[in-house]
């Protein structure tokens, strides 16, 4: 057993001895004075005493062995961190049941007890539903992969980095929602919020990601001439900012080699062969996926040649350019702000484009 349980265990037997000594005396006078009936009581209760000895000896049975399994889990997967966390749900789980066990051999009355703690168990459900509903959330996040540690991420109005993931909350660090930059705030969220609303992952698929622009022009304005330096300039900014970030790439190898060393860690105390070859298949698994991002980071710098791509809409008092490009989640409000600035510059020399806004025209024959 580990020290805490020791502990505890230790605890409950002081807890006892305490009371027994407190009312020695009478136990003795009762014990002498019901001799038989006690001798009875004591034998109907051996068979129940020796069920809930084996109820609690299988308990830990299964609780080591799912243990051992989360364990090599969440070394297979790279993420000792989180695994004191899933080990003390599956523990606390785990004796909860083998105590209610217990009490349902010792009260002998086993339909009455499942309607008792039917009752119980709704009225405990319903008072702690949004802890459950956080630890449901954690499970989702855990396996399903919704978000890890340094995405981006986005829920409801809230925006922010992750920087930690917590059984009941997730830590944010927040940004700015006009201008994507750090706002200095420590957010926390419940993680009920991945079951009843909508997440944004901005990094889920790569640090890149496909943004669009609109600009509205007036019908008297050269739009294919706007269309075209439109174009120019976002070429010119997403050149700029995507594919060039050294600093990225660095930060990205830096976690695969860490990732690596915590497995070659795990597989030197690796007692089993098996725990062995689990390790040993990670590795290899997190070496493809460094080789992976290489790969696709050299085709992203490939791709940020490509020129943007501008749609003509037409709307009801005025000439829509949308332009799509490609862009770095941490620039996104930069690289939009840039091309906006860009785009009213060049068009402030030229008389024949003019941005559209909201106004009267009087037109007289």
């Amino acid at each position: 057993m580990k020290n805490k349980e020791r502990g505890f265990v230790i605890g409950i037997f002081l807890f006892i001895f305490f009371i027994v000594y407190s009312f020695k005396n009478q136990l003795y006078l009762h014990l002498v004075e019901n001799y038989s009936l006690v001798l009875e009581e004591l034998i109907l209760w051996i068979p129940k005493l020796i069920i809930i000895i084996l109820i609690f000896v299988v308990a830990y049975l299964l609780r080591s062995f799912f243990d051992s399994l989360i364990k090599q889990y969440f070394q297979y997967v790279g993420k000792e961190f989180e695994y004191k966390s899933a080990s003390s749900i599956v523990k606390y789980v785990v004796w909860v049941i083998a105590l209610i066990a217990a009490l349902a051999v010792a009260i002998g009355n086993l339909g009455v007890w499942i309607t008792s703690m039917g009752l119980v168990g709704f009225g405990i459900t319903f008072a702690l539903q949004k802890p459950i509903l956080n630890i449901v959330g954690w499970v989702t996040i855990m396996f399903n992969q919704t978000y890890k540690l340094g995405d981006r991420v986005q829920m409801g109005d809230v925006k922010g980095d992750v920087v930690e993931i917590q059984v009941m909350y997730t830590v944010l660090d927040g940004i700015l929602p006009n201008t994507d930059e750090p706002s200095g705030k420590t957010i926390t969220l419940p993680n009920e919020l991945v079951l009843t609303g909508s997440v944004v992952n901005f990094t889920k698929s790569g640090d890149y990601l496909w943004e669009e622009l609109s600009i509205q022009i007036t019908y008297e304005s050269d739009w294919k001439k706007a269309e075209k330096m439109l174009k120019e300039i976002a070429f010119k900014i997403v050149n700029k900012y995507v594919g060039n970030s050294s600093h990225e790439t660095t930060v990205v190898h830096k976690s695969f080699k860490e990732m690596i060393f915590a497995l070659n860690k795990s597989h030197s105390q690796a007692k089993t062969r098996h725990e062995r070859e689990l390790i040993e298949g990670r590795i290899k698994s997190v070496n493809s996926e460094c080789n992976r991002y290489k790969i696709i980071h050299n085709e992203i710098v490939k791709d940020k040649k490509k020129e943007p791509i501008v749609r003509v809409e037409l709307t009801e008092s005025s000439v829509g350019l949308n332009v799509r490009y490609l862009a770095h989640y941490k620039f996104l409000k930069i690289m939009k702000s840039e091309i906006n600035t860009e785009f009213l510059k060049v068009i402030a020399k030229y008389k024949s484009i003019s941005v559209a806004y909201p106004h009267i025209q009087i037109v007289r024959k």
